[in-house]
């Protein structure tokens, strides 16, 4: 079949995909932009810009200078094409301050989850970006709602559905990851939509996200009623994710076997690939933590195992002992170092 165009807001792409905004770095403006060029929707992720710098004093100023320096990247590389967005977790300290800065450097929408950015609209204001929640469950959904529909009168342009199989963080108990087919994006549909109805908002695009790899995914997805895909750890391996290449090959050689669920120091479940850190963690040790930024709210440096900032920077310089992988369900389609392009030529066919 013909996939269909993804309108979200005053937005049009050619395919009805949005690039996951990973972190630290994956989500950059290379990515972004050759996804937009390629005819989906970009996204940098916010998450740790300003932690991979030395020597930094002021965490937040330095972070809201990396985003719109890494936002400028990708407008230059875009030369006017539009559809440029930022994934912003909304458990970070600094959150009010990104929200701020990416709405001056004037991007196209914002996409928020890892908690519930329940005053995003207030500091959108007036400026035309569309926002974008990311749920996992009809009752956060609803939370968000009633939030921004009762308080600012605004409704969300678009909403993201994380299946149990996504990466990374997730929004689901230890329970629930472990009884998946109880919340799976067919089930979580049907809930979800009933939502929407309630809240007027059915007109409003539906995103699923997790274990979506080829258009056979994406196909099977629209068939349940969803107008788009979310894609993530398919584009992780990409030529221009700004991961190093000897993370990219750490992907690239994993199997399903060695994916786990362990305990972020935000006490979120996060998947992520078994690694040397990982290892270490699951046997009760305790790495040493240097804490120079608190960047995420929920984590509280005396008592967490490890850091998950430095983890992931790590994992930008190619540091396998101790870099953290995260990744969804669908390891297997991380099978090389390819440039985005390629999977939209994919599914074009």
């Amino acid at each position: 079949m013909s996939l269909p165009e993804l309108q979200i807001r005053n937005l049009t792409a050619k395919y009805p995909v949005i690039q996951a905004g990973m972190g630290v770095l994956i989500g950059n403006a290379d990515l972004a932009a050759a996804t937009i060029k390629a005819g989906g929707y970009g996204v940098i992720s916010t998450v740790g810009l300003g932690l991979a710098g030395t020597n930094v004093q002021d965490y937040v100023t330095y972070t809201n200078q990396q985003i719109t320096k890494e936002i400028n990247k990708a407008k230059e590389l875009l030369q006017g094409s539009r559809n440029l967005g930022v994934n912003i977790m909304a458990a970070t300290t600094n959150f009010n301050e990104i929200v701020k800065t990416v709405v001056a450097a004037d991007v196209d929408f914002i996409i928020s989850g890892a908690g519930m950015p329940l005053k995003l609209p207030a500091l959108i204001g007036d400026a035309d970006i569309a926002i974008i929640p990311v749920v996992s469950s009809p009752r956060a959904l609803k939370l968000i709602l009633k939030s921004w529909i009762k308080r600012y009168n605004r409704k969300p342009d678009a909403v993201i559905i994380e299946g149990v199989g996504c990466g990374g963080h997730l929004g689901f108990s230890t329970d629930e990851i472990e009884t998946p087919e109880k919340h799976t994006l067919p089930g979580l549909y049907s809930s979800i939509k009933n939502i929407m109805q309630e809240f007027e908002c059915s007109d409003i695009p539906l995103i699923a996200a997790g274990e979506i790899s080829h258009k056979e995914d994406i196909e099977q997805v629209i068939s349940m009623g969803y107008q788009g895909v979310q894609i993530g750890t398919k584009f992780i391996t990409t030529k221009e994710s700004g991961i190093h290449p000897k993370s990219k090959e750490y992907f690239i050689n994993a199997d399903d076997s060695q994916v786990v669920v362990i305990t972020s120091p935000v006490g979120m479940p996060v998947r992520v690939l078994r690694s040397p850190l990982v290892e270490r963690i699951l046997s009760g040790k305790k790495e040493q933590v240097k804490c120079r930024y608190h960047c995420l709210r929920p984590c509280n440096p005396q008592k967490v195992s490890f850091c998950i900032a430095q983890a992931l920077v790590a994992t930008v310089e190619g540091d396998i002992e101790n870099g953290l992988f995260m990744t969804g369900c669908n390891v297997a389609s991380m099978e090389s170092v390819y440039p985005v392009a390629e999977f939209f030529q994919s599914i074009e066919r």
